[in-house]
């Protein structure tokens, strides 16, 4: 299912939210200034300060809920002031403050249909003589209308309606439309000087399930002008399947309120970014917090996504467009060099070159200094072998059309190679390279069925509507014919990333296990499930191998993985990655001088047991890398030829 999308002011981020109460009957709940304050502070008092969201604190202006009315109260009174309700409505909450500068007190009020639809926010300005008639506060800016579509009224709150400034207010108009279709939950800013005026609106979607995006407005003179200045603070907390609640993660937005509109505080939200990314760095090492690194990263890369264009599919609108304009991420480079930084302190080579990859392709900030970093943390990770190639006659063939597929590799454990090609299997000596056609062995299919169903994994995708990749497998026992199962691997960060529809990602399998399917997914390491359904009738999701784990289940042909399950080959641009699982996962990168600067481009890899030999696919011609051979001479690195 699409998220769904809603229209929003000049400056009206869009979140998400859950369902209070019967998804079907009330609007999506979103916890908004639930600490607005004590309803007696003065204008203007200081309250105790409150924590900022990159971990400093400032002081905070005390916020003022509002006064519910009777139900049905046309007329309603607070601090001794009364206003009527334009006819037709009843007034909903009202507070009494002086909001305009006058130094006379005014009310700011919420009225609307008692029947439901429709709705204002009203101003009575204060005078020597009593308040004069109220009028409704309007916006310019594309989505300021706060009118509901009838039937749906206003949940009445203290917090609907809340003092967020000296002269400004925050309302926040979460619908209950009973039996008609449901209405997005509105939030809007309205300032009061020099003119009342709505500055900034939203509305609110759904968020994907188990996320819970917090708002909250804060409002000051922070550029002396006598004027509110509005700043958003945005809270990402928890999170569904396939991913486990984590840490909360905050971002700024900070607004100048100027005459011609909202201007943004461009070092935000960067710069909330860069806290976050930096404490990531600070668990990073052996002897921080490796896991919990890794864990803040992800969290922050969804929060990136959330708010910013360069993410591709961002949750929030800004005046007609998706997503803040963040510019080239620093902190998501810097989390990619703690994700490295953690992986190698768990001794996980295969995620941190997959990391590699990512920020290779990835629209992060791109330094120098933090590449070369990057670069020698990779290739000093391990001890490099080199080998010589070979290159037999015989041509492989896998007409896969990009599904994820087993490969056209495979060795025995007699050492020998099996080549399938367009017409059968055929066996090769890797010494002698002689060729022969394997009648005793039948092809093996290339397509990844699931064990014991007529389903098959048909690719690995990015659903744009989500903040993670799924699997999408189909066939007779799925029961909508074709289904997607959520995997822990977040998008790659890209301003093109759903333009076209999502893309799909590169999946190698390796092996069915208990877990169930181990695959390589661009490089990094995930279980697939092998049902559609679990045991309790929810939809299945995969979940992240820990760091290192062994490859688990029987050799299956066509795998990069050797007969009797010790070893996996990978192709990285290194060298080719060559894990023992019989060593506690000891890795070490097999380079060719022939093979300098293209181990990227080999494909359907196989090794032999014993890891003495890899066979590889490139550019349809099999390449036999061979470690028994001495003599082999060493070359530069390719990490070093490409910088």
């Amino acid at each position: 299912m699409r998220w769904r999308w809603t229209i929003l002011g000049t400056a009206a981020p869009l979140l998400w939210a859950g369902c209070s109460g019967p998804c079907g009957k009330s609007t999506p709940y979103v916890p908004f200034l639930e600490d607005a304050g004590a309803s007696a502070a003065k204008d203007g008092e200081v309250a105790a300060t409150d924590a900022a969201l990159d971990g400093g604190s400032k002081a905070g202006f005390q916020k003022v809920q509002s006064t519910l009315a009777p139900t049905g109260a046309a007329r309603f009174t607070v601090e001794g002031l009364s206003i009527d309700a334009p006819s037709g409505s009843v007034v909903v909450a009202a507070l009494a403050r002086d909001v305009d500068g006058d130094g006379l007190k005014d009310v700011v009020a919420w009225t609307q249909p008692p029947g439901g639809g429709g709705g204002e926010l009203r101003f009575h300005k204060g005078s020597s003589s009593g308040l004069l008639p109220g009028r409704a506060v309007t916006g310019t800016t594309a989505g300021a209308d706060v009118s509901l579509p009838a039937p749906c009224l206003a949940k009445p709150s203290p917090t609907m309606l809340v003092l967020v400034g000296p002269h400004s207010v925050a309302l926040d108009l979460r619908p209950n439309c009973g039996d008609g279709a449901p209405a997005a939950r509105r939030m809007l800013f309205a300032a009061f000087a020099p003119t009342p005026s709505i500055r900034w609106s939203a509305r609110l979607g759904e968020p994907p399930d188990g996320f819970q995006v917090n708002l909250e407005i804060d409002a000051s003179d922070t550029d002396g002008d006598g004027i509110d200045d509005p700043e958003i603070k945005l809270a990402l907390e928890g999170g569904g399947a396939p991913w486990e609640p984590g840490d909360k993660v905050l971002a700024r937005l900070p607004y100048w309120d100027r005459p011609a509109g909202l201007s943004r505080d461009r070092k935000f939200p960067e710069a909330s970014f860069q806290s976050i990314a930096a404490q990531a760095l600070a668990r990073s090492g052996k002897k921080g917090s490796p896991g919990g690194a890794l864990s803040l990263v992800r969290r922050l890369r969804v929060l990136h996504g959330a708010l910013c264009a360069e993410g591709g599919a961002p949750w929030l609108e800004l005046g007609g467009e998706r997503g803040v304009a963040c510019g080239p991420s620093k902190a998501l480079e810097d989390a990619g060099l703690a994700e490295i930084k953690a992986s190698l302190a768990g001794n996980d080579l295969l995620v941190a070159l997959a990391v590699r990859e990512r920020l290779a392709s990835a629209s992060f900030a791109r330094t120098k200094k933090t590449r070369d970093e990057i670069d020698k943390l990779l290739d000093s990770a391990t001890t490099a072998s080199w080998g010589t190639m070979r290159e037999p006659k015989v041509p492989p063939h896998t007409p896969n059309k990009g599904a994820p597929a087993w490969g056209a590799l495979a060795f025995e454990p007699s050492g020998k190679l099996l080549v399938r090609t367009t017409t059968g299997v055929f066996r090769v000596d890797p010494t002698t390279l002689d060729e022969r056609d394997a009648d005793d062995v039948p092809s093996w299919p290339w397509e990844v069925a699931l064990p014991g169903k007529d389903a098959r994994l048909s690719s690995v995708l990015d659903p744009c509507d989500a903040p993670h990749l799924a699997a999408r497998v189909a066939g007779h026992d799925v029961p909508t014919g074709a289904a997607l199962l959520a995997l822990p691997l977040l998008p790659v960060t890209s301003q093109g990333r759903c333009s076209g529809g999502g893309g799909t990602f590169a999946a190698v399998p390796v092996a069915w296990g208990p877990s169930g399917l181990y695959t390589l997914v661009a490089h990094e390491p995930v279980w697939i499930p092998a049902t559609v359904v679990t045991d309790s009738g929810a939809r299945a999701s995969g979940t992240i191998p820990p760091p290192n784990a062994p490859v688990q289940g029987p050799f299956v042909q066509g795998a990069p993985r050797s007969p009797n399950g010790s070893f996996l080959v990978v192709p990285s641009r290194f060298g080719l990655v060559r894990r023992d699982d019989s060593a506690g996962g000891r890795s070490t990168y097999v380079r060719v001088k022939e093979l300098e600067g293209l181990y990227p481009s080999l494909k359907e890899c196989a090794i032999a047991d014993g890891g003495q030999r890899i066979a590889c696919v490139r550019e349809n011609k099999v390449v036999i890398v061979d470690l028994a051979s001495a003599g082999a001479t060493p070359a530069p690195s390719a990490s070093a030829e490409d910088g």
